[in-house]
């Protein structure tokens, strides 16, 4: 469980957080810069939403820092404000309770009215799920705790609705520590981020080819959904070039995909 401390400017709880959380933010920021367009038009239509099944309470400090942040939340509502394409909805979800109450003070504070569900990530889901509009455009942050928050189930629950995009962040780090245990073991929390993950690393050993076959495995499994993309854009890494996590879009529009196009790197020829 991440560290919790005051935030000194509002005295609300914030949650630590590695340094490179700010640039999973400054991703967010640039897709909601050059989607705000799209989301203009379906503002006068459908509306536009946005929500996160990890939200935490909306701020964080950088480990080992005094350096307070804006959490996701708080980045995407500021983004959109900026570009006057507020967010018709936002619905927020975190399994801690004091966490929702933080960060819809803090959003309310700002101007929004977020919905939050003090939920684990897969009722969530569901919760969500029913209260986002068919017709509206839907954008998904994810960032989870670790994999076993990431169920397969929570992409099953999302693929009906012909409108959303995911934003997601998925843990290289914990695929390495989770790994060698997992192989050696009836059952792991990587059973529910990929089901039949076994099967694809069948005669291999716990390391960087199994994982990239998980990985590969795991997109399959979501494209079969309906997506028509699901796919790593990069692999970030740590100052010590050690993998930290891969950031992965998956589209149910292929205007998603081309706006990605231009505000990341080519994707990677490889996963590792």
């Amino acid at each position: 469980m991440a560290k919790v401390a005051p935030d000194p400017s509002d005295g609300l709880p914030a949650m630590e957080a590695q340094e490179w959380a700010a640039d999973k933010h400054a991703a967010l920021r640039r897709y909601l810069d050059i989607s705000h367009a799209a989301r203009r038009k379906f503002l006068m239509a459908g509306g536009a939403a946005y929500f996160e099944l990890f939200s935490g309470p909306g701020r964080l400090f950088l480990k080992g820092t005094n350096q307070f942040i804006d959490g996701s939340p708080l980045v995407a509502h500021l983004e959109a404000t900026r570009t006057r394409t507020n967010f018709t909805n936002i619905y927020l979800a975190d399994e801690q309770q004091t966490f929702c109450s933080a960060v819809e003070t803090r959003l309310k504070r700002l101007g929004a009215s977020p919905t939050t569900h003090p939920l684990r990530s897969e009722p969530a889901a569901k919760r969500i799920a029913k209260q986002l509009r068919p017709d509206a455009l839907n954008v998904g942050f994810l960032d989870p705790y670790n994999l076993g928050d990431l169920p397969l189930s929570i992409f099953e629950t999302f693929a009906p609705l012909q409108r959303i995009d995911l934003l997601v962040h998925v843990s290289a780090m914990d695929l390495a520590r989770a790994l060698p245990g997992s192989m050696k073991a009836k059952s792991a929390p990587l059973d529910r981020f990929a089901p039949g993950w076994r099967d694809a690393v069948s005669g291999l050993q716990a390391g960087v080819e199994a994982r990239g076959r998980i990985i590969e495995y795991w997109l399959g499994r979501i494209r079969a959904l309906g997506f028509k993309d699901a796919r790593v854009w990069n692999l970030i890494r740590g100052p010590n070039n050690q993998p930290l996590y891969w950031l992965v879009l998956v589209a149910k529009h292929e205007l998603a995909t081309q706006f990605w196009d231009e505000i990341s790197k080519p994707p990677q020829t490889s996963l590792f």
